[in-house]
C-alpha cells in the first residue's frame, strides 16, 4: 500500500504550481513543449498521490475499508429460531476468533522500532504501511464483533469478547501511532501493541476453552 503524509502531498502541489509558472514563462515551442509536458507528469503524480492520501484517511475514521471485502455478517434475532439464531453466531464466532489471532500473532510479532528506524525512508514506509494495514484490520474486527447479536447463554462470553476486540483495536493503534513518534527510540508504542495483543490472545483461548 502507497502512503503519503499530508505535508508531503502539499510540497508536491506546491511545486507543480512552480512548474506551471516555468511553463508558462517558458521561451520557443522546444521549451513550451517539454515544460507541459512535465508539469502535465508533475500535475498526475500529485493528483495520484492526494487520491491516495483521501483513502487513507477515510479508512482510518471507518468511512471504507478495503481490508476485508467480506461482507459483514449480521444477526438479528427476528424471524428466526434460537437453534439458528446460535447456530449462526458459531459460525460468525469461530471466524472472528481465526481472525483476530491473526491480527494478535502479527502485532506482537512486528519489529523492534530500533530496528525499523535504522533502515532508509522507504523500508520504513513499507513498515508504516504494515502498520496502518494492521490498524484497519483491528478497528474492522471490533466493528464486526459489535454487529454480532449473541443468544442469552452466549452474552458473558460476548462482553469478554467485545472487551479483547476494544484492546485490539488499541493495540492496532499503538503500533501505526508509533510512526509519528520518530523521536521515541524506544518503540513504547509498539511495546504497549505487544502488551494489548497478547492479552487479547489469552482472552480468546480463554473462552475457546470454556467453549
Amino acid at each position: 500500500m502507497i502512503d503519503a503524509n499530508l505535508v508531503q502531498v502539499v510540497i508536491l502541489w506546491c511545486v507543480t504550481g512552480v512548474g506551471i509558472i516555468c511553463a508558462m514563462n517558458a521561451r520557443g515551442l522546444l521549451r513550451q513543449l517539454v515544460s507541459w509536458f512535465i508539469v502535465i507528469a508533475m500535475i498526475a503524480t500529485a493528483a495520484f498521490f492526494s487520491y491516495m492520501k483521501i483513502e487513507s484517511v477515510k479508512q482510518e475514521i471507518g468511512l471504507t475499508s478495503a481490508l476485508d471485502t467480506r461482507p459483514v455478517m449480521s444477526f438479528a434475532p427476528a424471524n428466526r429460531g434460537n437453534d439458528t439464531l446460535a447456530a449462526s453466531y458459531t459460525v460468525a464466532e469461530k471466524q472472528i476468533f481465526e481472525s483476530i489471532i491473526a491480527i494478535s500473532d502479527s502485532i506482537i510479532a512486528f519489529p523492534n522500532w530500533k530496528d525499523i528506524y535504522s533502515q532508509g525512508i522507504e523500508k520504513r514506509e513499507n513498515f508504516e504501511s504494515k502498520a496502518l494495514f494492521l490498524r484497519n484490520k483491528s478497528m474492522n474486527s471490533y466493528r464486526q464483533i459489535r454487529n454480532l447479536t449473541p443468544p442469552d447463554d452466549k452474552k458473558p462470553s460476548y462482553d469478554t469478547l467485545l472487551a479483547a476486540a476494544e484492546n485490539l483495536r488499541l493495540a492496532g493503534y499503538e503500533v501505526h501511532y508509533q510512526f509519528s513518534l520518530e523521536a521515541d527510540t524506544l518503540g513504547e508504542s509498539i511495546i504497549k501493541a505487544r502488551e494489548y495483543a497478547s492479552q487479547v490472545k489469552s482472552v480468546v483461548f480463554s473462552i475457546m476453552n470454556k467453549e
